[in-house]
């Protein structure tokens, strides 16, 4: 995992990466019940995945991705994050009415994308909104993060 910028010790971008941590680890459930033949567990971790994901990609794209976009050098990069994340929540979409066998193809092909991006938030995202972001945009994403989870209930609910 990503420690070479410090980075993570911003708390929105340690909420995030932690986050990612979150994912890749349901998604080695995903893939050892894959394996396994249980596809009802693979199933139940890949509902819990998406219960992650949602309100992560909510928070990029509500405060991250619309700061980093103010720097005309990074908004191309942002455009990219955001098509990945909706080619994401396509691949979900294409779960809905899947077979036994294309559905655990489909899960597979949205593990590969979502490793893929969230290797590119981490090792550049990340970093370059380290590196470009001030004190002030800190403190904004960790005003909407809390004014989120003060709706949703506690952060450990989630």
């Amino acid at each position: 995992m990503c420690d070479h910028c410090g980075c993570r010790e911003l708390t929105p971008v340690a909420r995030l990466m932690g986050e990612h941590d979150r994912l890749r680890e349901l998604s080695e459930h995903i893939r050892r019940h894959l394996t396994a033949g249980d596809d009802a567990a693979a199933r139940d971790h890949f509902q819990e995945l998406l219960v992650v994901l949602g309100p992560h990609v909510a928070e990029e794209e509500s405060t991250l991705f619309p700061m980093l976009r103010r720097h005309e050098e990074l908004a191309g990069h942002v455009a990219v994050l955001e098509g990945e994340h909706a080619g994401l929540y396509d691949g979900v979409d294409d779960l809905d009415d899947a077979g036994a066998q294309a559905w655990r193809d489909g899960v597979v092909r949205v593990l590969h994308d979502l490793d893929a991006h969230m290797f590119k938030e981490d090792f550049g995202l990340f970093p370059a909104a380290l590196a470009t972001l001030d004190g002030a945009d800190w403190d904004a994403m960790d005003s909407w993060e809390q004014a989120r989870a003060g709706a949703a209930g506690p952060l450990s609910a989630r």
